[in-house]
């Protein structure tokens, strides 16, 4: 009897998971990195409230590249292998032919949620007549930014919205530690890959070096140039390990006397893909930098991080991850050389290389 029941259960089990397998989401994410690794936190709650098997996300795929296997989303597409521009049409005009291509991208899905669009628009209206040529679909278009008088985390309104626009589901809402989780997990061919790059700069691997990103994608959330190569030999005075990461938007704003000068201080590492960027990080013993894409995924990932926030708002748009610490500037120790800034900083840096 007891035998008969484990079997029932084995099967009930086995019956449950297939079904939440077969529940798929898709997230259309239009935004640049660090909006697609803000979306985290939110596609693990939509992944447990949903009952959610697999999410994919839809984006720039260069963006995301890192995460499947890393994070919740099981699946990348890019926004240019869909013709999306096809559902900007007015919705009167907008037809399908049988076979149609766009049937065929947006089958399979139980939900889908667009931050690609507007309530009521025809973009939303395009998109829920096509994805329910296949099959059922619930169409949820959420807001990408928050209005510019929101004063909470950017996360905790992607949560409201959600709560808002899907009232009949019940659930949990998400604990209030969210702001403090891990998101990206690194693998063990990430860590063994990116020490064999910091090899190559003859840093081993009980140096944990401080990796300092000194760009982001907007030029006025830049700290200012100086007081990231001052806060470098304050580190080196300290004796610790430091490397300098440059991307594709530090590579075509810095001149060649800046990235000169920073290669004489420490060794400076040019990448262009988000996959090896995200080894590297995952092999330090802490990031500083600007607030950029690139400190979201230090952070998500555990790496301590040290984020310097100039005109943006900290409170709305801070890093997410277990060991974060920001410091806000007015203009003068932003935009300017400041050696308190460098100061603060450099203190903040140093208690985390220790602990």
């Amino acid at each position: 009897m007891d035998k008969e029941k484990d079997i029932l259960n084995m099967l009930s089990s086995a019956e449950a998971h297939a079904g939440r397998l077969s529940n798929r989401a898709l997230i259309i994410q239009p935004g640049a990195v660090g909006d697609c690794v803000l979306m985290l936190p939110l596609a693990e709650f939509i992944k447990k409230a949903f009952k959610i098997g697999t999410i994919t996300m839809l984006g720039r795929s260069n963006y995301m590249e890192y995460f499947p296997a890393r994070s919740c989303i099981d699946s990348i597409k890019d926004l240019d292998s869909i013709d999306l521009h096809r559902l900007f049409v007015s919705h009167k005009d907008f037809e399908l032919a049988d076979g149609d291509s766009l049937i065929t991208d947006f089958a399979g899905y139980r939900h889908i949620f667009t931050f690609l669009g507007q309530p009521g628009d025809d973009f939303e209206q395009n998109l829920i007549f096509t994805a329910n040529c296949s099959n059922s679909v619930e169409v949820t278009t959420l807001a990408l930014k928050p209005p510019s008088d929101y004063k909470k985390h950017i996360v905790k309104f992607y949560f409201d919205s959600i709560a808002q626009s899907c009232p009949d589901y019940k659930y949990r809402k998400p604990s209030a530690k969210y702001q403090t989780k891990k998101y990206l997990k690194a693998l063990k061919s990430d860590i063994s890959q990116g020490w064999s790059v910091l090899n190559t700069f003859d840093i081993e691997k009980n140096q944990k070096p401080a990796i300092i990103h000194p760009g982001s994608g907007g030029v006025k959330k830049c700290w200012h140039i100086d007081n990231f190569y001052s806060l470098a030999e304050e580190l080196l005075e300290a004796g610790e390990s430091v490397v300098f990461l440059l991307g594709p938007a530090e590579q075509e704003r810095f001149s060649k006397k800046i990235i000169d000068r920073l290669s004489a201080l420490a060794p400076v590492i040019i990448e262009n893909s988000l996959t090896h960027t995200f080894r590297l990080l995952c092999c330090g013993g802490c990031f500083i930098g600007n607030d950029s894409g690139i400190a979201h995924i230090a952070s998500s990932a555990g790496v301590a991080s040290v984020v310097c926030f100039g005109q943006t708002n900290p409170n709305v748009y801070c890093s997410i991850g277990p060991k974060v610490k920001t410091f806000k500037f007015d203009e003068s120790d932003f935009l300017k050389p400041s050696p308190e800034a460098v100061s603060k900083v450099s203190k903040a840096a140093l208690k985390f290389l220790s602990s």
